[in-house]
């Protein structure tokens, strides 16, 4: 399942490669990072953003864990500032080892269906969105939810001139009579030419003890419609994971 994964993300770009511009350039994509961007696709305009894959690696109460997971979003405009977005990760896995013992499993994880809205504001140099969604369990035991997962989450960004701008998040996970909040900031830059950076910092807290993560990535922008995607962050806390990090690609088609 990797392996075609991985062949289907490098036809794709090779099919957008060979194909004309039909616009100067793309909405903001929501990979990588772990908030969303404050924009939406045009209607009927699609794209697909893709883990090639996305890693976590944990080590707790004597036992070493390593997480890969091959997510997958397609965000489709709708028009009057909605996009659909369709959510879930076809293709995990999960090595787990302890003094005496280890254990691989794999599988698919939940499915999620989000419907974002970003309004036009009066100033230029704010943005706003919000992603309301729905999780369902038809992963695999080892990586599903087990039940239903309704999530309500806001981006507000400013703009601050030069390719730069500031952005804050909050998010809440409402499942099984809990809650489970998460807050980050992030600050963007550019790096030179097609290239820009990122830093930011995440905290979650509502079941068990907070989890605090800060890292930063590089994408990289090539004719507006193909982006590349390399991040990382280090856990802050005993309950955080020890390192997430990943690779994505994300394409557009208008």
């Amino acid at each position: 399942m990797k392996a075609r994964i991985l062949r289907v993300a490098c036809l794709s770009t090779l099919a957008l490669l060979g194909t004309p511009l039909a616009r100067a350039d793309a909405p903001a994509f929501d990979r990588p990072g772990i908030s969303f961007s404050t924009s939406v696709l045009p209607v009927d305009s699609l794209d697909w953003e893709q883990g090639l894959p996305d890693l976590e690696r944990d080590h707790g109460n004597g036992i070493w864990s390593t997480l890969q997971s091959a997510g997958t979003n397609v965000r489709i405009g709708l028009g009057n500032d909605l996009e659909l977005q369709l959510s879930g990760s076809p293709w995990n896995r999960l090595d787990q080892h302890d003094a005496v013992s280890s254990q691989r499993l794999s599988g698919a994880g939940d499915t999620r269906i989000s419907l974002k809205w970003a309004p036009s504001l009066t100033s230029k140099d704010w943005s706003l969105a919000l992603l309301g969604s729905a999780s369902f369990d038809t992963g695999t035991a080892a990586f599903s939810n087990g039940q239903q997962v309704y999530s309500l989450g806001v981006t507000v960004a400013r703009d601050l001139g030069g390719d730069r701008s500031l952005a804050a998040y909050a998010n809440v996970d409402h499942s099984g009579g809990a809650d489970i909040w998460t807050l980050s900031a992030n600050y963007g830059f550019p790096l030179g030419g097609n290239f820009a950076g990122y830093v930011e910092a995440g905290r979650s807290f509502g079941t068990g003890a907070p989890a605090s993560v800060a890292g930063g990535g590089v994408t990289w922008l090539f004719r507006d419609r193909l982006q590349l995607d390399l991040y990382a962050r280090c856990g802050l806390t005993p309950a955080s994971p020890d390192l997430q990090a990943g690779a994505g690609v994300s394409l557009y088609w208008p």
